[in-house]
């Protein structure tokens, strides 16, 4: 009796691990779409609000999701204090200290990092066509995602009860 409640709770454990996995996949695609989404609101703020990156912050604290939020208020209010560096500087400190717990890879975040030096130029229509190929970078990685979700989520939905079971038979 003991031993079936053990192997039963292997399994489930190892299932349990997969379910994790598969679930950390889904958290990467939803900040993939949430950070495209984000983007595509700066753009449109600065080619059709004519605002500035400052006030797209205090635009976007006021409509994002919850870890990219405080980072927008965090750079809009240090940007208003001007605590001795530049926008980019503080741009890429927060976002750093904001996207280290997201589920996303190193590229896809450095492509939100480096988001302001894109905004350099001086025109508005170059800023957004900038702005725009950093979007479809990441609306290809997004769509790339979610084809690989389905057969990504069966294959550690299986490997993780194989292994449950492969502990199950190797601790009996």
């Amino acid at each position: 009796m003991l031993k079936l409640l053990g192997s039963l709770g292997i399994l489930i454990g190892c299932v349990g691990f997969g379910l994790d996995r598969i679930g950390e996949e889904k958290g990467r695609i939803s900040h993939l779409q949430e950070v495209i989404r984000i983007i595509r609101r700066i753009q449109s703020e600065i080619s059709y609000g004519k605002h500035t990156l400052p006030e797209i912050c205090l635009i976007l604290a006021g409509t994002c999701a919850a870890p990219y939020r405080e980072c927008f208020r965090a750079v809009y209010d240090k940007a208003q204090r001007q605590e001795g560096n530049c926008l980019e500087q503080i741009w890429v400190q927060e976002f750093t200290q904001c996207m280290q717990n997201v589920q996303l890879q190193e590229e896809e975040k450095e492509i939100l990092r480096n988001l302001p030096q894109n905004l350099g130029i001086q025109e508005e229509k170059y800023q957004a066509e900038s702005i725009g190929q950093s979007m479809d970078l990441l609306t290809r990685k997004c769509r790339e995602a979610e084809d690989a979700y389905a057969d990504k989520s069966r294959m550690i939905f299986g490997l993780s009860i194989l292994s449950g079971v492969f502990m199950t038979i190797l601790f009996l």
